[in-house]
């Protein structure tokens, strides 16, 4: 038997806090300078560097978008692949890793938008084995060893998930970059070549579709 509905929203209110904690500090100063400059100098070690770095976070948000590992894993490659292709492109204006992200997310939306269209995504699962992957989905503060709120735990990752899976595309990017990813408004803002106030007013409305979603489910 799962905890009532009003445990439920406690817990969805854990993880909600839980991922915007864990966005509240990132440096200005972009460490990856150096390393950016050897590979546009042609290192490519210095390249393979940032992909060990940065593999995890961009296969997870590539994970966001399609709901697949072989998929994910796929996008990952590419987003590598073209970031590596136009790195001479990069003028340092933003952090490397703002720019990695705003390729990985263009790329994320139009794989999404594609398989879509295709009927991909049509009485398609969560993937096997989701929940032991790092990262995805995120769990909640393990404050109980009772079975049946661990459980209820769980359920809530699902729904929460999914409610996310349901957004439009331009909905989903945003609350990946904030509520996930944890990028500032103004990172956002140059990612997606939005205002920065565009940003704000479209992650509200993005969150108020969840949030009526999770009423729904949850009521």
């Amino acid at each position: 038997m799962l905890a009532s509905p009003e445990t439920i929203l406690g817990g969805l209110c854990l993880i909600l806090v839980n991922l915007l904690l864990a966005s509240t500090y990132r440096p200005e100063e972009d460490e990856d300078r150096e390393t950016v400059k050897e590979c546009v100098e042609g290192n490519r070690d210095a390249f393979n560097i940032l992909v060990e770095k940065y593999y995890r976070r961009i296969y997870n948000l590539a994970y966001r978008f399609v709901g697949d590992q072989e998929e994910a894993n796929d996008l990952a490659q590419d987003i590598f692949t073209a970031a590596y292709q136009n790195l001479k492109r990069f003028r340092g204006e933003s952090k490397f890793s703002t720019w990695l992200f705003q390729i990985a997310t263009n790329r994320g939306k139009n794989r999404f938008k594609y398989l879509k269209r295709r009927g991909y995504f049509a009485n398609k699962g969560p993937s096997d084995g989701d929940e032991d992957r790092e990262g995805l989905p995120r769990e909640l503060p393990d404050s109980t060893s009772n079975p049946e709120d661990l459980l209820a735990g769980k359920e809530i990752q699902k729904i929460v998930q999914e409610a996310i899976d349901d957004l439009e595309p331009d909905h989903k990017e945003i609350v990946i970059l904030r509520d996930i990813e944890g990028f500032s408004y103004e990172e956002i803002a140059r990612m997606l070549n939005l205002p920065e106030g565009t940003t704000k007013s479209r992650l509200h409305r993005a969150r108020m579709v969840v949030k009526e979603k999770l009423k729904k489910v949850l009521s």
